[in-house]
C-alpha cells in the first residue's frame, strides 16, 4: 500500500509552485540509484525543480540482508532508512516508502496499485515520470510489473513523459548478471551527461545501498567505471539526436 494521506497530498500540491516536476517510481530501495540518481540529484539541486520518489516496497525479500540473519521486518526497516539517506543526498523533496509485498508485485490487481499511484501523480502533476523500461533492466517480476503498473496509470493521464531507464550495451556487458537487457542505440531518446558532482552522488547512494556495482575509477578492480552519462527511452516518442534534458520540448510552468 502507498500511504497518501492529506498531509502528503496538501505537500505534493506545494510542490505544483515549480515549472518542473519529476516523480520517479522503482519497486525497490536500491533500484533509484542504478537507475536515475544522478538526475535526481540535478532536480534536487535546482531550484526550480520539484522531486519525489515512490517505491513500491521496502526490499524487505532481499536475500542478502537475510543472509546476515535479519528478519524480513528489519530488512525492510534497514533499507527504508537508507532510503532516507538517498533522499538526503539528492535532495529529493518527497520519499514515499510503499509497503506492497516485495517479490510479489506480479499478482497484485494492476489498476489497485497504479490507481494508489494515480493519486500521487494528481496530487504533483509532474510532467516526467520515471520508471523501468518493459523488460525491467534483467528481467526481475517486480521490475516488469511496475512497468505496467505505471503504463495503466499514465493511459488516463496524457501529457505525462514516460522516461524508463535504459542502459547501453557495454554497460550491460559489463554488469552481468545485474543488468541482462541493453537498448540499442536507435531506441534511446535522452542521455543526460552527469556533472562530477552527480557521478558522485550516484555513487554515494550506491555504496549507502551496498550496490552489487560499485561505480570507481577504472583500475580499481570492481565491476564498472564511473559512469558519465544515464539513458532514458521515451515511451511513444522518437527522438534523434537524443534529448540532453529528460525535461526538453515540454511545457514547464508551474500549474496552479
Amino acid at each position: 500500500m502507498l500511504d497518501v494521506h492529506s498531509d502528503l497530498q496538501d505537500r505534493l500540491e506545494r510542490l505544483r509552485a515549480q515549472p518542473r516536476r519529476l516523480l520517479a517510481v522503482f519497486p525497490h530501495p536500491d533500484d533509484e540509484a542504478y537507475g536515475c540518481a544522478g538526475l535526481l540529484h540535478r532536480c534536487g539541486q535546482r531550484d526550480d525543480t520539484a522531486s519525489a520518489l515512490i517505491t513500491l516496497t521496502r526490499g524487505e525479500a532481499s536475500t542478502v540482508y537475510a543472509a546476515r540473519g535479519l528478519t524480513r521486518e528489519q530488512v525492510g526497516d534497514l533499507r527504508a532508512e537508507r532510503l532516507e539517506q538517498v533522499q538526503r543526498l539528492t535532495g529529493l523533496d518527497e520519499l514515499i516508502v510503499g509497503s506492497f509485498p516485495d517479490g510479489r508485485l506480479a499478482r497484485l490487481p494492476v489498476a489497485h496499485v497504479a490507481e494508489q499511484i494515480g493519486r500521487v501523480i494528481d496530487a504533483l502533476r509532474p510532467q516526467v515520470v520515471v520508471g523501468h523500461c518493459p523488460r525491467g533492466v534483467n528481467g526481475h517480476a517486480d521490475h516488469i510489473a511496475t512497468h505496467w503498473i505505471l503504463r495503466h496509470a499514465l493511459s488516463t493521464r496524457p501529457g505525462v513523459r514516460f522516461a524508463m531507464i535504459t542502459y547501453p550495451q557495454d554497460v550491460a556487458e559489463a554488469a552481468k548478471p545485474r543488468l541482462l537487457f541493453p537498448t540499442r542505440d536507435n531506441e534511446m531518446d535522452a542521455a543526460l551527461d552527469l556533472t562530477p558532482d552527480e557521478v558522485d552522488a550516484k555513487e554515494a547512494c550506491l555504496q549507502v545501498h551496498e550496490g552489487i556495482v560499485t561505480l570507481k575509477a577504472e583500475g580499481d578492480g570492481l565491476k564498472l567505471p564511473r559512469p558519465t552519462t544515464e539513458f532514458f527511452d521515451l515511451l511513444g516518442e522518437d527522438h534523434a539526436p537524443w534529448l540532453d534534458d529528460v525535461f526538453d520540448g515540454l511545457t514547464l510552468v508551474p500549474h496552479t
